[in-house]
């Protein structure tokens, strides 16, 4: 009986109000245990709890005074400041609903604390379309390409055109040369005759 009541007098524990959170899918969440104990704490211990099992997730411990360490699973990120014990969960999902419980061991003195956080899938909606973002579109180069093509095209007929006009002027040339030479010879040929046709008409007179 004296072992029985002497551990009731050095064990003494202090229960807090349960506090409830709710989150969303993907949020980082922050849990915060208030409690005067945390003042010279030797020991703070984070445990969750889901379908009945219980297990350590972040620790906080002092091997001495001033020499005090942190061990943390990952995703949980575990912060003592000034009487309170901030519980900081990453990018939480429907796992990591259940019951999260902060024992501070301060001596003979236990304070535990509880919170209850349940993670909510996000609801999407099915009225409002999700806004939709054009992005800029690049140039269209094939109406550049045509534009060129049809240029070089009309190019290449006016070019033709041209090169069928002078050379059918240079066939006209040559074609009227000769005719310019035998028009040139004719005026000779008769000057010639109507010489001859004098001296016969002299002779005759004479």
């Amino acid at each position: 009986m004296r072992n029985v009541f002497f551990f009731v007098l050095v064990s003494v524990v202090f229960c807090h109000a349960e506090l409830k959170l709710e989150a969303t899918d993907g949020e980082n969440v922050s849990i915060s245990f208030k409690t005067a104990e945390l003042e010279g704490a030797d020991q703070v211990r984070i445990t969750f709890t889901r379908d009945d099992q219980k297990m350590l997730i972040a620790r906080y411990f002092c091997d001495r005074p001033g020499d005090c360490r942190v061990l943390e699973r990952p995703g949980v990120s575990l912060r003592i400041e000034e009487g309170t014990a901030s519980l900081i969960l990453l990018d939480v999902s429907s796992s990591n609903s259940g019951l999260y419980e902060a024992q501070v061991l301060n001596g003979k003195y236990v304070s535990e604390i509880q919170a209850t956080l349940v993670v909510k899938e996000p609801v999407l909606s099915s009225t409002k379309d999700p806004p939709q973002t054009s992005s800029p579109k690049p140039p269209d180069s094939s109406g550049h390409l045509w534009l060129w093509l049809c240029a070089s095209l009309i190019s290449l007929v006016i070019i033709g055109v041209i090169g069928f006009l002078l050379l059918k002027k240079l066939r006209r040339d040559r074609e009227a040369l000769p005719d310019a030479e035998e028009d040139q010879k004719t005026p000779d040929v008769s000057s010639t005759e109507s010489a001859q046709n004098k001296r016969k008409i002299i002779a005759q007179i004479v």
